[in-house]
């Protein structure tokens, strides 16, 4: 196996030290550096492996799995299975694509196909055995890539038409049309089928003689063959083929793309992710954070991310608004306290574990000698000629000079803590220490020490500031302070919503202002008027503690906190301050925009700071950056809006045109969707509906629109999508529907009513009266019925998606929760939970050689040889196909490979014979417990190595993994 970090570890520090400027897309940042986030059964993907990933044109992303189809809007999945509506035989779909005129072609088990708009589906006949690939070319004929029979092409249309088939009892995992017909993928090489003709090429052309599993035609239209012994070119006009890159041979290549950018993707069976771009490799397996090993497809979506379909979930890398330095790229530590931006244009970085400095494109330990300075870090400050003064949690302040610590103030020498929280150099070059225990000043080398009898509001010291008029402030964990003469004249700031810690002063570029960062929030202070006002909570801002002020030079500010960054407008907090709007806009930016931690520290520093045209922040994990100017690229995005949902009075509707509602429809709700996939949460909506609307009604990120008690008459509903900072583009949907009047409505109805009204107003109130009183009976009993109904239903709903329907035993999803929950209740109690992995051995043979439906009898069977063996409180499911899992709780790997051995025994004995005689079943089983799995993923990562160990030995043996214990 390849292994890349070195290069992946540089790559990722020469792009995050760069200069500045706006980013591309995925292929030109270094893997690690790509954000990263999956998706599994657990959030709402209904099974984990993904066989294959598409785009239709209206913006949905689509995912084959082995339960369904699921689309995606970028916030929830919907799922398209075996039912009327698909017409799809089995739930199981291997193949997505996308025909000439953008329609999405599914095809998978048991021969299923069928065309969808997104909105209706049309299935074809099937074909006679289970489909890999199917696409439609350019000439209306239909390929399909199957399992055992070939490549059979079709004219493509629902009936279906005579077969013509290709290499007949062979398999074929992948089609790829051209001009002159097709190139296929299959299990004895590779084959090129035009007509009646056919050509299968293999050594003789430079293949090696092992199945072609992949192929893919780039922008220059070379040739791309992955074959389970690596992966070939040929360029147009060669006859032979060779190997793409010598670190890609002996690889099992299973999925190849191409991305925007001309790099090339590489996915393989059982090592990860590749990446090939001007000649360098990088690899990504699961200890890099992808799911699984094996991959199974790979997409770029129109907004550049990278889709990765794997056995273990939904893997994606995209380009994020932050990006992270750690230990891996250089840093002392991950845990980052203080920040300085150095004259000389460097970057210092204090952590938990030593100092840092960021230079060009270098990162270099800061040495005191010889050695590096391995102490505790809490602040940092640029003191005269270049020296740097670094203050420790417990150490006191260190004075450097050209590599090496030239003297030390502590408690010893004068200090009041050796805590050290923040230092500054004013303009008189004197030092002033913040400690936790009081404040020192530093001049012509004697120390003064000021605590709350010299008038500070506090003895905790976190914050002091020299503003443009030499004025000194001091911000502690009881309010603000200014120093007055030899005193300070402490500020209270506790009728500001209890406000008492002032984490970080930040000046006014512009104005004779301080912005405090508070427990509270943000407040502004005028030091001429005393006068002050808070932005906080009320005004929007989603947390009461913040650390720091960053100005960006673009109108924004950046405040720091411990759950995320946050950026509001400059001129709006100004307006909330001057009582001329009640609410900021912001944008919260967190984990899921490149973060490794969202957690900016606080309490020391300087933790955040203006350097090199970005914003740095010290956070739990790293060193965070962020170029405001990255988030300008998405202004120019035009996002695809869709209509999901059309409801009238509670029913919902269907999206065909004409959409005509009865007289008295008196609730109207409408659900869309911007089709975004960066930055789904913050895309932000505007509704106009025509008829009633005089112009765009803001939605924010609220994605339905209700209305109620609308007249008759005709409307156009119009829907607008944009991603924060971008304009709307164009980005538009609409939906005209029309209700017709009632009665009382129209005008014959007052001639009428006025002839009749005076002799029967009277009958006609009794009468009303009576009937309502009727309805609101007849209501209550029916929403009573109607709710036991819907909770009878709601009860068996929850049950029937947690049960394997077949076997009755729990299902994948109702297992992947269950083993979540059971690993961290074990560690709390301090067991051990043991989980075991089951593969029927060669189970593909009963299908083939029987029938599915005696492999859905050898299944019951299995299931029930389970229930005999597992213990009360033990847990048993159908994980997928032919594969079972069990877990026992308070037992080790080797207890549970006693019981598993028993179940082996069990199977290898059980007569089949009144199934399908002469049958018989054995199983494979790979078992793991928790003392050496951090979560419960590692457990069943471990268990899954295990059983493909007992695989790779023969099968029909119990093998456990291996870590303090020998099999």
């Amino acid at each position: 196996m390849f292994h890349a970090s070195w290069l992946t570890s540089l790559l990722l520090i020469s792009s995050l030290l760069a200069p500045t400027g706006a980013r591309s897309d995925p292929g030109h940042e270094a893997l690690h550096q790509l954000h990263q986030q999956t998706w599994t059964t657990r959030q709402g993907i209904p099974h984990n492996t993904i066989n294959a990933i598409a785009q239709t044109p209206d913006g949905y992303l689509w995912f084959a799995t082995w339960e369904g189809i699921a689309r995606f809007n970028g916030h929830r999945f919907r799922i398209f299975e075996r039912s009327p509506q698909t017409g799809l035989p089995d739930a199981g779909v291997l193949s997505l694509s996308l025909t000439p005129n953008g329609r999405l072609l599914a095809a998978g088990a048991r021969g299923g196909i069928s065309l969808t708009d997104g909105r209706n589906w049309t299935p074809f006949e099937p074909a006679p055995t289970m489909i890999s690939h199917a696409v439609i070319d350019a000439h209306d004929e239909l390929w399909l890539a199957t399992q055992g029979a070939g490549v059979i092409r079709r004219p493509a249309r629902p009936s279906g038409g005579e077969d013509q088939s290709y290499l007949p009892g062979d398999s074929s995992t992948h089609i790829l049309p051209d001009d002159s017909g097709i190139w296929a993928a299959t299990s004895r090489g590779l084959l090129h089928a035009s007509g009646d003709s056919e050509t299968l090429l293999g050594p003789e052309s430079g293949l090696p003689a092992a199945p072609v599993l992949t192929l893919l035609r780039r922008k220059d239209d070379q040739l791309l063959v992955g074959t389970e012994q690596g992966l070939y070119m040929r360029n147009r006009g060669e006859s032979e083929f060779r190997p793409v890159h010598e670190d890609l041979n002996d690889l099992a290549v299973s999925a190849l793309l191409e991305d925007h950018g001309g790099a090339l993707w590489i996915g393989t069976i059982s090592t990860g992710l590749f990446r090939l771009q001007q000649g360098r490799i990088e690899h990504l397996g699961t200890e890099d954070g992808l799911p699984n090993n094996r991959v199974l497809a790979i997409f770029q979506d129109r907004e550049d991310s990278i889709w990765v379909g794997t056995n273990g979930g939904l893997f994606r890398l995209r380009s994020a608004p932050f990006v992270t330095l750690t230990r891996e790229q250089g840093l002392a530590g991950n845990y980052v306290r203080a920040l300085l931006s150095h004259s000389d244009g460097s970057l210092w970085v204090g952590t938990s574990e030593g100092v840092s400095r960021l230079q060009g494109r270098e990162i270099e330990p800061v040495v005191d000698r010889d050695g590096p300075i391995d102490l505790s870090i809490l602040s940092l400050a640029e003191s005269t000629g270049g020296d740097v003064l670094i203050g420790t949690h417990s150490d006191g302040m260190l004075h450097w000079r050209d590599g090496q610590i030239i003297a030390r103030h502590d408690r010893s020498t004068g200090m009041p803590s050796n805590d050290i929280r923040y230092i500054q150099v004013d303009s008189r070059k004197r030092i002033w220490v913040a400690t936790a225990s009081g404040l020192a000043r530093i001049e012509d080398g004697d120390i003064s020490v000021f605590r709350p009898e010299d008038g500070l509001p506090g003895d905790f010291v976190i914050a002091v500031h020299e503003d443009r008029q030499g004025r000194i402030w001091v911000g502690t964990g009881f309010g603000l302070a200014r120093l007055q003469g030899d005193r300070f004249e402490p500020i209270s700031l506790r009728h500001l919503d209890e406000a008492m810690y002032v984490y970080g002063i930040h000046e006014d570029r512009e104005a004779p202002l301080l912005w405090l960062a508070t427990d509270r929030g943000l407040i502004r202070y005028h030091p001429d008027t005393g006068r002050a006002d808070l932005i906080g909570r009320d005004a929007g801002i989603p947390v009461d503690k913040l650390f720091h002020v960053v100005d960006d030079r673009q109108g924004g500010f950046w405040l720091t906190s411990n759950r995320g960054i946050v950026r509001v407008r400059k001129d709006q907090a100004i307006a909330v301050a001057e009582g001329e709007r009640k609410t900021v806009d912001l944008e919260l930016y967190t984990e899921g925009d490149g973060m490794i931690s969202a957690q900016a520290n606080g309490g020391a520093g300087p933790a955040a700071v203006w350097h090199d045209d970005q914003v740095r922040i010290a956070t739990a994990v790293g060193l965070a950056s962020v170029d405001p100017l990255h988030l300008t690229r998405y202004e120019e995005t035009i996002l695809p809006v869709s209509i999901e949902q059309f409801e009238a009075d509670g029913r919902p509707i269907e999206l065909m045109p004409p959409i005509e509602l009865p007289p008295g429809t008196n609730r109207i709700a409408i659900q869309f969707a911007g089709l975004g996939f960066i930055m789904p949460q913050r895309i932000r909506y505007r509704t106009r509906l025509e008829g009633f609307d005089d112009d765009w009604v803001s939605r924010g990120s609220q994605s339905v629109a209700e209305y109620t008690n609308l007249g008759p008459g005709e409307y156009v509903f119009h829907v607008s999508a944009a991603y924060p900072y971008g304009d709307w583009n164009g980005s538009e949907t609409s939906i005209r529907f029309t209700i017709a009047p009632l009665p009382w409505q129209r005008a014959w109805f007052w001639v009428v009513a006025t002839i009749g009204l005076i002799g029967a107003i009277l009958l006609m109130t009794r009468w009303r009266l009576h009937r309502l009183e009727q309805r609101a009976a007849e209501l209550r009993r029916q929403v009573e019925e109607k709710t036991r109904e819907l909770k009878r239903q709601a009860e068996n709903f929850e049950r029937q998606a947690r049960i394997d329907q077949l076997t009755g035993l729990a299902n994948r999803r109702a297992f992947d929760e269950w083993l979540a929950a059971e690993f961290e209740r074990s560690k709390t109690r301090g067991e051990i939970l043991s989980l075991v992995v089951m593969d029927l051995d060669h189970f593909k043979r009963v299908n083939d050689d029987y029938s599915h439906l005696v492999g859905d009898l050898v299944m019951k069977k299995v299931a029930d040889v389970l229930r005999e063996h597992i213990r009360t409180g033990d847990q048993a499911a159908r994980w997928g196909g032919e594969e079972f899992t069990l877990t026992f709780h308070a037992t080790d790997a080797r207890a549970a490979a006693h019981i598993s051995e028993r179940i082996r025994r069990s199977l290898e004995s059980t007569n089949f014979d009144p199934i399908a005689p002469g049958l018989s079943i054995t199983a494979s089983f790979g078992i793991s417990d928790s003392t050496a799995a951090n979560n419960y993923e590692s457990l069943l990562r471990q268990a899954d190595h295990a059983l493909y160990q007992a695989k790779a030995e023969g099968r029909n043996r119990v093998i456990i993994h291996i870590t303090d214990i020998k099999k």
